[in-house]
């Protein structure tokens, strides 16, 4: 079974770009806490915040943004799906075993 996982491309306002930046369930996760901290809707319903803020959880994961979500939202000029990621979880982990 294959499984997808989400990639985005991330403009900032000061010319910096970030292609390719995959997310994780970690981002997800980010995203799944703040969200009932501060009582946002699903993301079915704001997709727009969702994209955001697996864009901005990521960055903030990879040490490629220091800042809030707040500082993140101003600096930012555009997020954008770049596509998904095929992972196949079943492919067997390298073995010493000849």
């Amino acid at each position: 079974m294959a499984v997808s996982r989400i990639v985005v491309d991330i403009a900032m306002l000061d010319g910096t770009e970030h292609h390719g930046i995959e997310t994780t369930v970690a981002d997800q996760m980010a995203y799944a806490r703040t969200r009932r901290t501060h009582n946002w809707d699903t993301p079915q319903d704001d997709p727009l915040t969702f994209l955001n803020f697996l864009g901005y959880a990521a960055l903030r994961r990879l040490g490629l943004f220091p800042g809030s979500w707040d500082e993140f939202v101003t600096a930012a000029a555009a997020v954008s799906e770049a596509g998904q990621h095929v992972v196949d979880p079943t492919n067997p982990a390298p073995s010493n075993d000849s």
